[in-house]
């Protein structure tokens, strides 16, 4: 048996409601303060933003939306990244209005902030350490379970302070820990299933342990 690194990126997102204008500042949140700056990390596939319509029309209480976007009605989630970029000094996220991109654009409803809940930035890709990491399968040194669907892996501390140790938690069916380390060990123990690197879970860019036993995880504390 081989030793395999196990990778992990969790959910980053954050949900802006209420919205008063065309621009998304992020919290210090998941994120990890603000976005990379240059205006190119959307266009390289940073990120994805996308809102859902509420008021959809051409004058200054609706919803305006650029002729890229075809027809568009209430409920629909509508990807807007192709109208966003990013300050190149503060990180922060600016909508373009239809008025200055007709194709792209997306203007917010100007009378009513509440018409504009559910603006959502999703990471594409990670940029700060809490994103995504990675840990060989020899470091792995114990498990804990806490709560009904939570099973904590503990790995030697990256850092090789003595003592220590490093926590990645995920969360998957209820009941489900027994199951979840043996879909784990199967891949870890199994050189002709996977060599190198191990995809537990990845929120970001998609991938996943195989969950045969009825594990799906649905989160990643890292």
């Amino acid at each position: 048996m081989r030793n395999k690194n196990l990778y992990f990126a969790k959910t980053v997102t954050q949900t802006f409601n209420n919205e008063a204008n065309q621009v998304l500042a992020l919290t210090t949140g998941g994120f990890g303060g603000t976005l990379p700056t240059g205006t190119d990390f959307i266009s390289k596939g940073g990120l994805k933003v996308t809102i859902t319509a509420h008021t959809v029309g051409t004058i200054a209480d609706s919803q305006q939306f650029g002729s890229g976007y075809g027809t568009v009605v209430a409920g629909d989630v509508v990807d807007i990244t192709k109208a966003c970029t990013i300050d190149a000094s503060n990180g922060q996220i600016t909508m373009a209005t239809k008025l200055s991109d007709p194709v792209d654009g997306f203007t917010i409803n100007t009378t009513t902030t509440a018409s504009n809940d559910n603006i959502v930035v999703t990471l594409l890709k990670p940029f700060t350490k809490d994103h995504a990491v990675m840990r060989p399968s020899n470091k792995l040194v114990s498990v804990a379970t806490s709560g009904g669907g939570t099973t904590a892996l503990n790995f030697v501390d990256n850092a090789g302070v003595l003592g220590n140790h490093d926590v990645i938690t995920v969360t998957h069916g209820t009941g489900k820990q027994k199951e979840f380390m043996e879909d784990l060990m199967d891949v870890v123990a199994d050189d002709n299933k996977v060599s190198g690197m191990i995809v537990v879970k990845d929120f970001i860019e998609g991938g996943s342990l195989p969950t045969g036993r009825g594990t799906a995880i649905s989160a990643v504390a890292v």
